[in-house]
């Protein structure tokens, strides 16, 4: 018996915290109130809010290619273009004494 108590006591709970989470999912997020009255001031829609959250901060120049501007003069193969980490062929001789202006690739 004891247990049928419980147990009818559990599922009770259950559908009390039922009931309360669909409360809270129903309940107005803060700040809604405030972003609906700068809608309304500034005679926004939802299609201009799209807009401002679509916006794109991603760089114009990601993803192109760069022309290297250095060389190793040991190894003509390896290049550097100037952007990141400096390689660690290139750091080696500059703390030997050189000039990063030394492997410049000269234009043609």
């Amino acid at each position: 018996m004891a247990r049928t108590l419980s147990l009818k006591i559990i599922r009770r709970r259950i559908r009390e915290l039922q009931s309360a989470a669909d409360k809270l999912e129903r309940a107005e997020k803060p700040g809604i109130k405030q972003l609906r009255a700068v809608l309304k001031k500034f005679r926004l829609d939802p299609v201009d809010v799209q807009l401002a959250l679509n916006t794109s901060r991603k760089s114009k120049l990601k993803g192109r290619k760069v022309k290297p501007k250095y060389r190793n003069p040991a190894r003509r193969s390896e290049t550097w273009t100037g952007r990141g980490r400096m390689p660690v062929w290139m750091a080696d001789l500059v703390k030997k004494g050189k000039k990063p202006n030394d492997f410049l690739i000269k234009s043609a």
